[in-house]
């Protein structure tokens, strides 16, 4: 009995969890180095396809600070991202939500700079 309870159970969380699994479709956007220096500024090009509805960032090499997050639609406009974040090296933003549901999204700028590190942090730039 116990073992076909187990097995039961171990089906039934295994079907649930496939549908988790699967909604992360996260591809990574674009990358950039941010310098030392104060307010770096840094615009990354994307391709529009597939159009996303948020974004999320990764730093590496190094901790770094965002001042500012902006990106620009293939329609021309610009939104500003309400994001003014320290992400220490390795950690990531929460999922930003852009306006507006999926979008065409042709660049993303951030100013921020490298905060505590020898080397320029990289920040890598996810949608989805």
């Amino acid at each position: 009995m116990s073992l076909r309870l187990w097995s039961c159970l171990i089906l039934i969380f295994g079907l649930n969890a496939q549908p988790l699994l699967a909604h992360d479709d996260s591809r990574l956007l674009g990358s950039t180095r941010l310098s030392r220096a104060e307010n770096d500024v840094d615009v990354v090009r994307v391709p529009c396809r597939p159009r996303i509805h948020a974004l999320q960032l990764h730093a590496t090499r190094g901790q770094v600070e965002i001042e500012r997050l902006w990106v620009r639609y293939g329609n021309g406009r610009i939104d500003y991202l309400p994001v003014a974040d320290r992400i220490a090296e390795g950690g990531y933003t929460r999922w930003i939500d852009l306006r507006g549901g999926e979008r065409c999204v042709v660049e993303v700028g951030v100013i921020g700079d490298t905060e505590r590190s020898i080397d320029q942090a990289r920040l890598e730039i996810y949608g989805r």
